[in-house]
């Protein structure tokens, strides 16, 4: 079972759980816990979003934290085009199919003057145009985060008791006790050399809770997820490393935690996150034929200090920069790793889970409604968090946790269709931000009996 947190409880009956989601199976030799069956709801229409949650694994002797939820995946399905772009997009050009008005701008704007890898939101010229004809441009109402560092993370005295723990343990290289022989050394030619263990066995149990906790509460507050999988140790000495790699099936965010001493004083070199930049996923958008491209242009190399959290997309490309020089374990780069898993709605407070399910669920619908037409042309994970008035039952406010919103290739294909077809197509970031803001900040719950505010979390996945 998944390590989780007891305060939280999650809304279970939104919706079925996807078959097809992805289980972060444990390494201990046991078998990955298996989600307990959603409680019963309406059947969502084909085109809705339906939750899927992942599995991660846990020690067994230890009682979950929270009951497990499911994250609210939004599937693809056809891309934005006819009726439905016509119904969510404005007119550029006037309703008259034949119009002198649309003939002209059409004569104006014909794609094979665009260069190919063309962006209409821009170009200054779309922009004017659209401003002039009163057709709002959308703001985006957060930026997509890809990357996510925090300095200091856990407590002074919790991290250099971990330290100190492998530090002890790696005192006298003769010594030949049965914690000096719990590493694997881990080599897949051309893509991993590295020396791992699972921070659950190598740590005693109280010290390894407290860590256990530091995570699961961070994940929760920040990044709207439940559980964590298994967390890994591995130090890097001499020619270990990583080479790019993507960890797409394990969770919505990777994580990095860094036990390393002295960074700045090391003895060697490498050892850095490596992190492949989105405007080389997306490389001929930003391609300029006069400027020549090297290594810090193409990749985030984030440095690994002591007690820094690094957080990240693990769509991204990435890996870890090969490491030259020392070969002494102490000396080396030490850090912890793994993934947050199961974003799920939940919420803390006095408000009744069943209740909080039945308001939800229905007032959700609209927000469905409206996604269905952008299904397949955005990826990634959209969290918010609104307080809800416990005296009214009313949404006061609203706060994005993370965001990860990537717009797909077929984006390009049908804003294309759509200007060919005179329609402008919304700038799709902003679009469902947008929309879920609206939709959020109009539900309406219970009131509370003691007058309390509560919080909903709501994660969605888009894929």
């Amino acid at each position: 079972m998944p390590r989780q947190k007891p305060r939280a409880q999650p809304l279970a009956g939104l919706a079925a759980a996807s078959d097809g989601a992805a289980a972060v199976a444990s390494t201990s030799g046991r078998a990955p816990a298996k989600a307990p069956a959603p409680a019963p709801a309406p059947a969502p229409s084909p085109a809705a979003p339906t939750p899927t949650a992942a599995s991660s694994s846990q020690r067994q002797e230890e009682a979950p934290r929270q009951q497990q939820g499911q994250g609210v995946t939004v599937t693809a399905a056809a891309p934005w085009r006819g009726s439905s772009a016509a119904a969510a997009a404005p007119e550029a050009h006037g309703s008259g199919s034949g119009s002198e008005e649309v003939d002209d701008a059409a004569e104006g704007n014909q794609l094979s003057d665009r260069p190919p890898d063309w962006d209409p939101w821009s170009d200054p010229e779309v922009v004017r145009e659209l401003e002039a004809q009163d057709i709002p441009v959308l703001p985006e109402l957060c930026t997509a985060q890809h990357v996510i560092v925090r300095d200091g993370f856990l407590t002074p005295q919790l991290a250099g008791a971990l330290r100190g723990v492998f530090d002890g343990r790696f005192a006298d290289p003769r010594a030949t006790h049965p914690e000096r022989f719990v590493w694997d050394y881990w080599h897949v030619p051309d893509q991993y050399t590295l020396i791992r263990t699972q921070a659950a066995v190598y740590f005693p149990d109280e010290l390894y809770a407290q860590l256990e906790d530091a995570l699961l509460s961070y994940g929760e507050t920040q990044l709207g997820c439940r559980a964590i999988s298994p967390i890994w140790m591995s130090y890097y000495v001499d020619g270990c490393g990583q080479e790019l790699h993507c960890d797409n099936p394990h969770g919505p965010f990777a994580f990095v935690l860094s036990l390393t001493m002295d960074w700045d004083k090391r003895e060697f070199v490498g050892g850095e996150t490596m992190i492949l930049k989105p405007e080389v996923l997306n490389y001929w958008r930003s391609f300029d034929p006069r400027k020549g491209l090297e290594l810090q242009h193409l990749v985030t190399r984030v440095p690994s200090p002591f007690n820094r959290l690094t957080v990240f997309d693990p769509r991204f490309p990435h890996g870890v920069r090969q490491v030259h020089g020392t070969r002494d374990p102490r000396k080396g780069r030490l850090v912890l790793h793994g993934w947050f898993t199961e974003p799920a709605p939940f919420f803390s407070g006095p408000l009744d889970p069943a209740e909080a399910a039945a308001a939800l669920s229905e007032g959700l619908e609209p927000l469905w409604a409206a996604l269905e037409a952008v299904s397949g042309l955005v990826s990634g994970t959209l969290i918010s968090r609104v307080t809800i008035s416990g005296a009214t039952g009313a949404v006061t406010d609203l706060t994005w946790l993370a965001d990860t919103l990537v717009e797909v290739p077929n984006h390009d294909r049908a804003a294309a269709e759509a200007l060919l077809e005179g329609r402008v197509l919304p700038r799709l970031r902003a679009l469902v931000q947008g929309e879920v803001k609206e939709c959020l900040m109009g539900l309406t719950f219970p009131a509370a009996e003691s007058g309390e505010d509560s919080h909903l979390t709501l994660p969605l996945v888009f894929e």
